[in-house]
Formats: structure tokens, sequence, C-alpha cells
């Protein structure tokens, strides 16, 4: 067995979080049958919107939350496309939702009724908000339930009096929700394979957005606050910097009283080492403002010289740090393609594009193969055949319980590692 293979999942889900979940178990190995409408999911539609391009065929959009799918259209509100759903949830090991609760009473997918007919089945559902409170009934995005409601739209941009919210690229809660809905499904299959009976997953956005705010959640219950200006950061050797020559950066000491003396004598302010203004933490953010003096000298030395020169400073005396990469530096990056945190996927439209790969590996499995993404139905008529309908019940049934896809046969699109050890 490598990875998750023999796993098979039902997705019942739209947008993102749900769905790159999903992906990332494809990833790793399971089957993963996504159920989509006659429409489809409505994230089909928003790769323009994001400043991407698609055809029917070629949606990298869509892609990052769908590679290594089934995809089955099935009509929920007909009753014979509720029995084909039936059909795949007795033999999957888990169902994945992201619909709101009363949507899925109505159609009878909530945890409750499903685990009744399933009790062997894992469900999980990624929600905006909690299952309880005023916002539980409530539509939950990544920019309005992770982003604005979990405080980073109002917590990174710099303090001051024009202030104005920075463009949050699209779906970063998302994604990063994904991960922990994720775990969640895996503690509960080993559960399943311990005890035979399935149990529920529940991960919202808001929450995951909280887990991540924790250090500023915290620290504004001592005063501290946020957004803040750079020039406030109560740990200078945490903090960013910009060189001679305009490059931005960011050096990461967050214990400033062991770190202090080792960063000083690096670059050069070894003037302010026994001054005790200055060499501790306590010192430097007792409300005289001398965190703000400190950051201000550092500046000052480090716009003496260019960031070629600082590099090495910083590599030399091992104190962690970075440039500050923008989508391009990423994408031109050769620490991401070596370690397959990157991949080219050909697109006949559009040519060679750039994917993400999932964060995460298992030994068994090694780099995972992509498979595309396919429109809308592509699958279904092969995965009924597969569960026992004929060809005439698939073709009777086509149109209103289920659609299945009319169009060419596509090329399979096999996406593997290209890059150095990884294409061995």
């Amino acid at each position: 067995m490598k990875g998750l293979e023999g796993i098979v999942v039902v997705e019942v889900t739209g947008y993102v979080a749900a769905p790159a979940c999903l992906r990332i178990l494809g990833e790793m190995g399971a089957t993963i049958y996504k159920v989509e409408p006659f429409t489809g999911d409505e994230y089909r539609t928003n790769g323009p919107a994001f400043g991407m391009k698609k055809t029917d065929v070629d949606d990298p959009s869509f892609d990052l939350a769908s590679l290594n799918k089934e995809f089955l259209a099935v009509n929920l509100k007909d009753p014979d496309g509720m029995a084909f759903l039936e059909k795949l949830l007795a033999k999957a090991d888990m169902m994945v939702t992201s619909f709101r609760d009363h949507a899925l009473e109505h159609l009878g997918l909530d945890y409750e009724t499903v685990h009744k007919r399933h009790p062997h089945l894992v469900w999980g559902q990624i929600r905006g908000y909690g299952e309880y409170g005023p916002e539980k009934d409530s539509k939950g995005f990544d920019t309005t339930a992770y982003a604005a409601r979990g405080g980073y739209l109002a917590s990174i941009p710099q303090a001051g009096n024009h202030y104005q919210p920075g463009n949050w690229p699209p779906a970063i809660g998302d994604w990063n929700s994904s991960v922990a809905l994720t775990a969640g499904l895996l503690g509960a299959l080993v559960r399943k394979e311990r005890t035979g009976e399935g149990d529920k997953v529940t991960v919202n956005l808001y929450h995951s957005a909280l887990w991540a705010m924790q250090v500023a959640l915290a620290s504004t219950q001592f005063g501290d606050e946020w957004p803040k200006s750079r020039y406030d950061a109560t740990c200078p050797t945490n903090n960013t910097y910009c060189s001679r020559d305009d490059v931005w950066f960011i050096i990461c000491f967050g214990s400033y009283d062991i770190y202090f003396p080792l960063v000083m004598k690096s670059i050069g302010l070894t003037n302010i080492l026994e001054d005790e203004r200055y060499n501790t933490s306590d010192a430097i953010n007792d409300g005289s403002g001398n965190n703000t003096v400190v950051i201000k000298m550092m500046e000052e030395q480090f716009k003496t010289q260019d960031w070629k020169y600082w590099e090495e400073v910083f590599r030399a005396n091992e104190i962690p740090y970075q440039r500050l990469f923008t989508t391009h530096d990423i994408l031109n990056d050769p620490e991401a393609y070596e370690n397959d945190i990157l991949r080219t996927l050909d697109y006949d439209e559009f040519g060679p594009k750039t994917l993400t790969t999932s964060p995460i590996r298992l030994g068994s499995l090694g780099d995972p193969v992509l498979y595309k993404s396919r429109p809308v139905g592509y699958d279904t008529a092969r995965i009924m055949k597969e569960f026992g309908y004929t060809d005439d019940e698939i073709q009777t049934l086509d149109g209103t319980a289920v659609k299945c896809y009319d169009g060419p046969e596509l090329p399979e699109s096999v996406f593997k590692p290209s890059y150095g050890p990884h294409s061995k």
C-alpha cells in the first residue's frame, strides 16, 4: 500500500477550502469522487476574477484545488441522483462537505442522518464560522471569516494616519484551513480503522485564523497594539529593514535578550552592547521608546551597505534572515523546484504554468503524480458502470439524475516531477 491507496472519499463541496483538502488527500493516494451540480462547482468561474484565463478544458485556477479527482455531476434533489450518491457513500471511507447546515439537513446529508445510514463513514465539514453562536448559519469565505474577522486585514498594514487595508492574495485562509481539515480527517480515519466507526470532523475558517493569530491576541492583552509601525516592534531583532541598495529583508531572532550581543556585534553596533537602556527586552519596552531607538540605529546601520554584504554577514553568523520575496522571485526560486514545491504543468491553451504541489509528503508514495482537473461530469458514466449501472440505465438517468460529459475524450494529462532528483 502506497500512501492512502484504497481510501475512497466522496466530496460534496464548493470553492476552495474543502476541495483543497481533498486535493491533498488525492495527492496522498486516495480516490476522490468530486460530486458537482450540473452547472459545476462555482469555483470553476473564478479564474478570470483572479486574473487567470480558462477554457472549457484548461482551467489552472480550478486545478489549484481540484487536481487528482474523479468528476461526477449528480442532481442531489433527484431521488435517482441521491440513490447513486448512496452507492458512493456505502463504499467510501469519508464524506467531506462545505455545504451549510440547513442545506445538508434538507438533503439528508448532515452528520447525524448520514451516520445512521453509514456508521462506518468519516464525515467532515469545513465551515465559515463555528457550529454555535450568531454566525453559525452565515456564509463564510476566506476574505470574510478568515482575513477580515480573523484580524489579518486590520493587523498587517503599517499603522498611520492614512491606514488602508492591503490586498489579500485570494484564498490564503482556505489553503491553511484545508491542512487543518486534512489532519482532522486522518485522525478520524485512524479511529475508524481501529473501531469500525466513523466520526464527525469540523474545521472553520474563523477558528483557523485565530489559531494563527495567537501571539497577537495574547500580546494585545498585555498592552501591545495592532496594527503597528515597524518602528514600534517590541523586538528589534525580529523586524524588517532595508539595505543601501533598497532591498527589504527580515531578520528573525525573537529571543532578544539572548541574541542581542550576536546581532549587534555582527552588524557593527558594538557601542551599545553594554548599554542597559538597550540590551534587554524589559529595558527597551518599559515605555521609554527605546525599542524605537534601537530600530532606528539598526536601520541606519543597514543603510550603510548593499544587500550582498549583509547577506554574507547573516550567513557567516547564522542569523536567520530572508529577503522579502515577490511572487516573481518565488517563481524563479530553485529551492522551490529542487524540493518539488513548485511544478510546471503544460496546458494546451496557455503553455507551461507553474503550480504548487500539496505540502505533505509520504515516504511510501514519494512525490505525487498530478492529474489535471476535468470538465463537469467527465467521469460520471465510467464511475456509474463501476457501481453496476448499465449503459441503458445511465442513458435514462443522464440529464435528470446525473450529467455525463459528452465531449471528445481528453488526453490523460499526467504531470510527473521533472526537476533534479525528483525526475528519476
